[in-house]
């Protein structure tokens, strides 16, 4: 294991390097928020997508109702309307959410963060002064060396994507890799399974397109060597994970592990899908909204 650590941290040294500046020096802020965020508001409700993913994603959450509330969502470098002329870093994204959420002194923080989002969720609630602090991490990353052998698995999924689709066309290879995305490795076996993915699949070729080198090391560099801080005090916050049960890109055995590391409350399991549960699952946004207690109506 240490052998391959080791190859793997030489194989991706250079993607942790890169030339662009932190979130601090971002041309355009990179948070949004609704109208009705200021000082005193009761409640806020921090979204933090993953890398190449759109705050879209939390559609349904962006759509409740909660009484008293405001959304701050953190977009990424080259999505939402931001240029890709920063990175995005673990600690210094999560500084930047938890300055500005504080600005508004709310007595509770509900943070939803996906993929890369998780770690940052978990960095930004060491640095919030709420007093109630709650997480939903979806489909979340680990800890180093968890991106590292993503990364690695992500590689070998393309290639198999390619053969799977006698192409080695980049729209093509994306398109069949996003049926592995959905719901896993092991669901083609099935051909039923299998011919569902295909459509969902098929459906969204349009927006298949390769990511370019500079988005790629702004999204994910900070990452492959992110450990949580030890002094990180998590212990008066709820903490739930929700993953697929499938998810190739951070196998659910891991982040089970890192769940108990960081004494999480909750670990919904959903079975039989894969790393975008925001995609294949009907109940999870509810599942969060009744992690959260919060007694709200969605549009």
């Amino acid at each position: 294991m240490i052998r391959l650590i080791a190859a793997l941290l030489l194989a991706l040294a250079p993607a942790a390097c890169t030339t662009l500046p932190g979130p601090d020096r971002a041309g355009t802020f990179p948070l949004v928020e609704t109208a009705n965020f200021k000082p005193g508001i009761k409640r806020v409700i921090v979204l933090i997508p993953g890398a190449f993913a759109s705050v879209g994603i939390f559609q349904q959450v962006l759509n409740w109702q909660v009484p008293d509330s405001a959304i701050v969502a953190y977009r990424f470098p080259g999505l939402d309307g931001l240029p890709v002329d920063h990175r995005v870093d673990i600690r210094g994204s999560a500084k930047i959410i938890a300055d500005y959420v504080n600005t508004a002194h709310p007595e509770e923080v509900y943070m939803i963060g996906f993929s890369t989002g998780g770690p940052i969720a978990l960095e930004t609630a060491d640095q919030l002064e709420a007093p109630d602090v709650s997480m939903a991490l979806i489909s979340s990353a680990g800890p180093m060396p968890s991106a590292m052998l993503a990364s690695a698995r992500s590689s070998l999924d393309v290639i198999r994507a390619m053969t799977r689709a006698h192409s080695t066309a980049p729209q093509d290879a994306w398109t069949e890799n996003y049926r592995t995305l959905l719901y896993g490795r092991d669901h083609y076996s099935d051909p039923v399974e299998a011919q569902e993915s295909a459509v969902e699949a098929e459906a969204q070729r349009p927006n298949m397109k390769t990511p370019k080198f500079r988005m790629t090391m702004a999204h994910t560099a900070s990452l492959l060597l992110w450990t949580p801080d030890h002094a990180l005090d998590l212990a008066d916050d709820r903490i739930g994970f929700f993953h697929g049960a499938e998810d190739p890109v951070f196998p659910i055995r891991a982040q089970r592990r890192f769940a108990r590391h960081v004494q999480a409350d909750k670990f919904f399991t959903y079975p039989q899908q894969g790393h975008l549960l925001y995609m294949t699952s009907e109940r999870l946004f509810d599942d969060i909204r009744h992690f959260f207690e919060l007694d709200v109506r969605a549009d």
